[in-house]
C-alpha cells in the first residue's frame, strides 16, 4: 500500500481503490473518484485514508 498524499492520485482516477483509514480499518472496491467516492484531504481524523492500492 501507498501513503495517501492528500489528493486524488492520478493512478487511481476512475478505479476503485483499497484503503486502510487512520483507524486501522480497511476497506476494500471504494470508488477513488466520482459518485459515492471517498474523500483524500487529510483532516487529521480518524477516517482519513491513511494508505490505498488501486484494486486489481
Amino acid at each position: 500500500m501507498k501513503p495517501n498524499p492528500g489528493h486524488l492520485p492520478a493512478e487511481a482516477m476512475g478505479k476503485r481503490v483499497n484503503v486502510r483509514l487512520a483507524n486501522g480499518s480497511l476497506r476494500t472496491g471504494w470508488p477513488a473518484d466520482g459518485r459515492g467516492a471517498c474523500r483524500w484531504t487529510i483532516e487529521h481524523s480518524p477516517f482519513d485514508i491513511a494508505e490505498y492500492e488501486v484494486a486489481a
